[in-house]
């Protein structure tokens, strides 16, 4: 291949998407847990327009030096479970814009994010 080939992308392999998010043997310092997956989310308030290819996570911080509880939720194109606790890792070269959710724990309709990027964290073995 040439190197105006390898340089313009000629030849490049398409990276296939991996809903994998990977394992980590060890706790980390500010772990996550998952208290909702899967959840769908929409580009609009009034949540006609579904986002089809990510979910959203509701994720609780279970630092214990933390003073106040931190909920997060964030988007993903993961495959997680209720209950797992991830680590903290973002993939910041996708981005969704403003997005709503129907919160699990309520029913009602929520504003989720204004700019957010994917949550990309692994699933805490250890």
């Amino acid at each position: 291949m040439s190197l105006k080939g390898l340089l313009f992308g000629r030849g490049r392999q398409e990276q296939a998407f991996d809903p994998n998010p990977g394992t980590a043997a060890t706790m980390p310092a500010r772990p996550y847990r998952v208290l909702h997956a899967d959840v769908p989310f929409y580009s609009d308030p009034e949540g006609r327009e579904s986002v089809k290819d990510a979910r959203l996570l509701v994720l609780r911080c279970e630092d214990p030096n933390q003073k106040h509880t931190v909920i997060e939720c964030m988007p993903t194109m993961k495959r997680y479970s209720q209950g797992q606790t991830v680590t903290w890792e973002l993939n910041n070269k996708k981005i969704w814009e403003s997005a709503w959710y129907v919160n699990p724990d309520t029913g009602k309709t929520e504003k989720a994010w204004t700019h957010a990027v994917e949550f990309a964290g692994r699933i805490v073995t250890g």
